[in-house]
């Protein structure tokens, strides 16, 4: 048995997850699904850092885990490895990147987190999950990601945005990463394309590269199956009965 940490992505909590865990799980891994701060159940954290949540997170992960990043998740995964190499045993990126923000996304950022905090949720998710999905995603899924970011405080939305904008650059570190790495991409992701995640996984050793076929942004939320046995492909222990050659 391995332990397998989900780190969700912006901006839902860790119910993104509720179909990729089982699958994990009746592999016989134990999952671990946190909420970043002030998602879900746990309370908002205005100034909260992807490092600060790092060494809190490295606290309550155990050693040798397999550490599977979303997006924003993915952030915080490499500053995980960054902060407590120790605990990372096996590492996914999913349609994430190791670069900092640039001073132009900084200010985009900035805009986005005031408009949130002055204009709520709603106009900000009208732009964002169109961009998040790819054209061709099927309306369920549409419909899945619209209800797990509306649940969301518009609050926690804005701390997020800032949080990721604060981010440290981590391009330094993924060709001395040493344990086995997975990167994986929607071909249709235009949040973090394709490019970007063919050069992050050129960049660590002996990382493969998983391009997810007509996927978007949210990989894990289109294919839910697909994405799992993409994670138990890495992970200690075997794969699922269903998993993909």
């Amino acid at each position: 048995m391995a332990d397998i940490v989900l780190l969700h992505p912006f901006p839902v909590d860790h119910t993104f997850w509720d179909e990729v865990a089982p699958v994990l799980e009746s592999a016989g891994h134990r999952v671990i699904a946190p909420d970043l701060p002030g998602f879900g159940a746990r309370p908002e954290e205005p100034g909260w850092t992807m490092d600060a949540e790092a060494d809190r997170l490295a606290d309550e992960v155990p050693t040798g885990a397999t550490v599977v990043g979303l997006s924003m998740g993915g952030y915080l995964a490499l500053a995980l490895l960054a902060r407590r190499p120790q605990v990372v045993g096996a590492l996914v990126l999913a349609d994430t990147r190791a670069e900092g923000e640039p001073p132009d996304g900084l200010e985009a950022r900035r805009a986005a987190a005031e408009g949130l905090r002055t204009s709520g949720s709603g106009p900000f998710l009208e732009a964002f999950i169109p961009r998040a999905m790819w054209p061709g995603a099927a309306p369920a899924a549409l419909a899945r990601l619209q209800q797990l970011a509306s649940a969301q405080s518009a609050g926690a939305m804005a701390d997020a945005t800032m949080a990721i904008a604060g981010r440290t650059d981590h391009v330094a570190l993924l060709p001395v990463i040493q344990v086995p790495a997975l990167v994986v991409v929607g071909e249709h992701d235009a949040v973090t394309p394709p490019a970007v995640a063919t050069a992050m996984a050129a960049s660590v050793r002996g990382a493969r590269l998983a391009v997810m076929g007509e996927a978007g942004h949210m990989t894990a939320l289109e294919y839910p199956a697909e994405f799992a046995d993409l994670v138990l492909s890495l992970t200690p222990g075997g794969q699922s009965d269903n998993a993909c050659s």
